[in-house]
């Protein structure tokens, strides 16, 4: 069965970072606010959310930096807006990694299963010095899913047919990307492997690391296997946006 799946591009709010904390050592002293994506899949039998954005605006400017979000860029007003759908509605959640802007309203989802990497719920509990301030327990224990929700993944796995995970390391230790077979192709929602189209098609790690050699090996991981991509913070792509995302550039070997 080829089931064919429409991705939608829900905004969670944006950011306003220094470049270079994107695009590694390039841009340095250059602001500029980017968004943060969520995404839902719907159309294969399943209502399929791809990360959950943030759990507070407040939060987020206190710990982080400068955030904004408009009405409809909250999950609840976002799935309504874009898909019709209630919290409730929700079947999968899909964590890319569990940083604090990709899993913040896991908690909302009571009716879902959770798939991440068991990697990276084991580097989330125990993360490297200089990503503990972008994990935030609270959003992903047993305070915001049922322990026995989590479905871990070990490297590479179909979730349901035409939805497929595989490891993306690099920006944090357990990071996944997901492929999803729609009617335009084979589309990569990248997580922060590549967190701007930039990164992908110049070959570009981001600023935010845990190995700069597998975050290289990812992105190659990626242009192999899709044709297009949703990255997680790329400002070029329009809200509520579900088809005609950009190409990846294929890169050519010159020896």
């Amino acid at each position: 069965m080829n089931i064919k799946w429409k991705a939608t591009a829900l905004r969670m709010g944006e950011l306003y970072v220094e470049k270079s904390s994107l695009t590694y050592q390039k841009d340095v002293g250059d602001h500029l606010w980017i968004p943060m994506w969520a995404t839902a899949l719907s159309g294969g039998g399943y209502n399929i959310l791809i990360d959950t954005g943030i759990h507070e605006l407040q939060w987020v400017e206190e710990h982080i930096g400068l955030c904004r979000q408009q009405s409809d860029e909250t999950i609840i007003e976002a799935l309504r807006t874009g898909v019709g759908w209630s919290p409730g509605d929700v079947d999968i959640v899909i964590n890319t990694h569990l940083h604090y802007d990709h899993c913040g309203n896991n908690r909302l989802f009571k009716n879902a299963r959770f798939y991440v990497q068991r990697k990276e719920w084991e580097a989330a509990h125990n993360p490297i010095p200089c990503q503990e301030p972008i994990y935030l327990k609270k959003l992903f224990n047993s305070e915001a899913v049922n322990y026995f929700n989590w479905k871990f993944v070990d490297g590479e796995d179909e979730i349901v047919p035409g939805v497929k995970v595989f490891l993306t390391p690099g920006h944090s230790e357990g990071h996944q990307s997901v492929l999803v077979n729609t009617e335009e192709g084979i589309l990569c929602v990248s997580g922060d492997v590549s967190n701007l189209l930039e990164n992908i098609n110049e070959n570009l790690p981001a600023g935010i690391l845990t190995s700069t050699k597998e975050m290289y090996s990812s992105m190659e991981e990626v242009r192999k296997r899709a044709q297009y991509i949703l990255p997680g913070h790329e400002y070029s792509i329009n809200k509520f946006q579900c088809s005609h995302f950009p190409s990846i550039v294929k890169r050519v070997n010159v020896q």
